[in-house]
């Protein structure tokens, strides 16, 4: 048996389901907003001025390491600031490790980072520390190369000095046989005086 009470319900007027779809519309909207600028509120800042990657350190990390170089030693002399100062100092420490192929040139490059460091003091270190480690890397790179190398010139030593002992020893046999060659053919002659002698 139906309900009677059912059948009698009217529609909503139009007017009030255009308003409740507004509304819905309005509140989905600011939901949206709301939590938009809810994620927009936890990015994180940007980086402080002194932590962008300055052009020396893009030419340093794009390996243009001369350029890089030049850059720093502007960078250097001309700094106001003692901290800017010091920061191209730790560059420039960097690039000169990084490009060191003497040991003199490594030494300065590293005199250079001790100097940078005593200079910073017990300050947070704010430089880019990808430099350090790209340098540290190539000079370990380039201390195995060069270790392999005169590991290899060793080696090489070695089998010569074996070759050569070598080769004396057989002069040595061939001396020692020369030699008795040389005393049987002395007495060899010797009787051959003889002999002549007694005809």
């Amino acid at each position: 048996m139906p309900v009677p009470w059912i059948h009698k319900m009217r529609p909503l007027p139009t007017r009030f389901a255009r308003l409740s779809r507004c509304a819905q519309a309005v509140l989905i909207l600011y939901l949206l907003l709301g939590s938009s600028c809810a994620l927009l509120s936890q990015a994180p800042p940007p980086a402080p001025a002194h932590q962008l990657a300055s052009d020396a350190e893009l030419f340093f990390l794009k390996g243009e390491y001369q350029d890089a170089l030049s850059e720093f030693q502007r960078e250097y002399e001309t700094a106001l600031a003692a901290e800017d100062r010091n920061q191209a100092l730790y560059g420039l420490a960097c690039t000169q490790i990084i490009t060191a192929r003497t040991d003199r040139e490594l030494a300065e490059g590293i005199v250079n980072l001790q100097k940078w460091d005593e200079e910073k003091g017990t300050g947070p270190f704010q430089e880019n520390r990808r430099l350090l480690v790209l340098a540290m890397k190539q000079q370990g790179e380039v201390l195995v190369k060069r270790n392999r190398e005169q590991q290899r010139q060793g080696n090489r030593k070695d089998r010569l000095i074996a070759n050569q002992k070598e080769q004396i020893a057989q002069l040595t046999v061939t001396i020692e046989m020369l030699q008795k060659q040389l005393e049987e053919l002395e007495a060899i002659d010797e009787n051959f005086q003889v002999k002549r002698k007694t005809l």
